[in-house]
């Protein structure tokens, strides 16, 4: 009897197992013939500069990849052009009709029919199997099995965990489930086997919008962005000052923590040593969730940090300079002269909690990408011999009034604690 019971198990197996690579090699045939290379070409050596996927969506001339597989040419077209390969080996240009920079989405035209076009579906349950296809690392047309993992919680956009290792040159090709349908668009690799996918949900408003103009290009790539990151970063920060916020310790402050489940704090606080003329701890927070919009220029991200120094040993005038030096924020950034103007800053002292303070706030605009600023606030506790505290936040591609309202908020939660 256990031997039957083992030999059926072992036929179950192998049955399954076969099923699985029948659905997989059909996924493949049907597919591969709707999904191409899409290339940035640089127009002065005629060679590729990047390379990404795309695939057949809509219409059989319509295209849909990755926003930051096309990214150079949205920002030089001066300097490339867009083209697509297939797995045939023929080529031709491609035409950008419309973009959503905060999804990482990009839809192209072809100047002929190209295929049959892939239909979009829901998002399956969680531990479903999915396909993935694109073209990783040049080496040609390949499918990646794996399975959803779920909706990532704390990424505001809602991107799906994929248990597949998509690899350069992937992005921007479609994940299929499992009767071929497009449910998510690949987009990153985080190493380890895991990668994410953008919905197919947000493809599909870029489609609906589209259809609504018969298929015509945006005429200022631009604008259309800058609208598209202002109205997330409202929504973002609108949606952190209604949160009811916990709250941290750090010295004789009260401050608040993670204003969200998208941002994380971290104490990175110097262990403390016996020859320590101070005491000092540290708090940092992040939403860890740029915006990409070229190599140098990313958006989006809001980080803050406190930091509480006291001594019993060093007399006011070496406090205060130690203090002093520690008094700075500065921006992590590559923006040059041409994305975004100087700062200018504004510094006054308030009461915040009873307690005075030396307040700084320094703001820079973006040049293509009008009515967004990067900000950068700091504020620092005065009027103690012995005690500091400094409070910096920045927020970048934000809108500039929307900002200042969270910053505000964050000052009036502060608590002494004597």
């Amino acid at each position: 009897m256990l031997i039957r019971v083992l030999i059926a198990t072992l036929l179950l197996t192998l049955y399954t197992h076969s099923i699985a690579e029948t659905n997989t090699a059909s996924l493949y045939a049907d597919a591969e013939k709707s999904v191409y290379q899409i290339r940035v070409i640089n127009k002065e050596t005629g060679k590729k500069s990047s390379i990404g996927s795309g695939f057949i969506v809509s219409r059989s001339n319509i295209l849909a990849t990755n926003y930051h597989v096309v990214s150079q040419y949205v920002n030089d077209p001066d300097l490339y052009v867009l083209d697509y390969l297939s797995t045939t080996g023929e080529t031709g240009q491609l035409e950008l009709l419309d973009l959503d920079v905060v999804h990482d989405l990009a839809v192209v035209k072809a100047l002929k029919p190209m295929g049959m076009p892939l239909e979009i579906d829901s998002i399956p349950e969680k531990g479903a199997r999915l396909f993935s296809l694109g073209n990783p690392l040049d080496l040609g047309f390949s499918i990646v099995a794996g399975t959803n993992n779920g909706i990532l919680a704390q990424n505001e956009d809602g991107n799906i965990l994929f248990s597949g290792s998509l690899n350069p040159g992937m992005s921007g090709g479609p994940t299929l489930n499992e009767i071929g349908r497009v449910i998510g668009i690949n987009v990153a690799t985080a190493g380890n086997n895991i990668s994410f996918l953008v919905p197919a949900d947000y493809l599909k408003i870029i489609l609906a919008r589209l259809k609504n103009t018969n298929f015509s290009p945006i005429s200022n790539r631009f604008l259309h962005s800058s609208a598209q990151l202002k109205q997330n970063t409202k929504k973002i920060i609108q949606k952190l000052i209604g949160n009811d916020w916990g709250k941290t310790s750090i010295g004789h402050f009260m401050v608040p923590a993670e204003l969200d489940k998208s941002i994380r704090c971290w104490d990175s606080s110097r262990p403390p040593k016996p020859d320590d003329l101070f005491r000092s701890f540290f708090t940092r927070c992040s939403n860890e969730d740029d915006i990409f919009l070229s190599s140098r220029l990313s958006v989006g991200s809001i980080n803050y940090e406190y930091l509480w120094l006291d001594t019993e040993t060093l007399n006011p005038a070496r406090f205060y300079r130690r203090y002093e030096k520690l008094n700075s924020s500065t921006l992590a950034s590559q923006a040059g002269k041409r994305d975004i103007t100087n700062f200018a800053c504004h510094t006054q002292f308030v009461n915040i909690a009873q307690q005075h303070f030396k307040t700084t706030i320094c703001r820079r605009d973006y040049i293509k990408y009008k009515q967004l600023s990067d900000i950068l606030f700091t504020t620092a506790l005065v009027g103690h011999q012995n005690k500091g505290f400094i409070f910096n936040m920045d927020i970048t591609g934000t809108d500039a009034k929307t900002a200042i309202q969270l910053f505000k908020k964050m000052l009036e939660t502060f608590q002494w604690q004597k």
